[in-house]
């Protein structure tokens, strides 16, 4: 799974549409990237601008299973991450002019608690395995760090 960058807006610039009003989260899939990422941060602009330069860019990663993934608050005060990553089969599903897959195949919804993020995951995983069977391939409790 990739890595997050998890920007905390200013409450000046926070908006509803963004998670928990105030998170941007960004996905960063290689190094390069990571270097790319970091120097669009670093420019000096006399203009606010979204950081969404990897937004639209196509997930290099593949995979048929749905995979779900936790990571866990850098910091006290910082969120909890739930990451999906969807096969093509099921981000087809979404009409093409819809931003809902960020990638073109992740999404990534932002919790204040673990348990919230558990009952969400648990939510999700009720809805799919109605659908189609749902095999489950544990890994450890927390993924990786946002």
């Amino acid at each position: 799974m990739p890595d997050v960058l998890l920007i905390d807006i200013p409450s000046g610039y926070a908006s509803p549409s963004l998670p928990l009003g105030r998170f941007y989260p960004v996905i960063i899939e290689t190094d390069a990237e990571y270097l790319e990422m970091e120097a669009f941060l670093d420019r000096d602009r006399p203009l606010l601008v979204a950081p969404d330069l990897l937004d639209r860019r196509a997930s290099g990663l593949r995979g048929d299973d749905i995979v779900f993934a936790r990571y866990a608050p850098s910091a006290p005060g910082w969120p909890c991450l739930l990451l999906c990553r969807w096969p093509v089969d099921y981000a087809a599903l979404v009409p093409q002019n819809d931003d809902y897959f960020a990638r073109g195949a992740y999404t990534c919804e932002v919790f204040e608690t673990i348990d919230e993020l558990a009952d969400a995951e648990a939510r999700l995983l009720g809805v799919l395995g109605s659908h189609r069977p749902v095999r489950l391939a544990a890994l450890p409790e927390i993924m990786g760090t946002a």
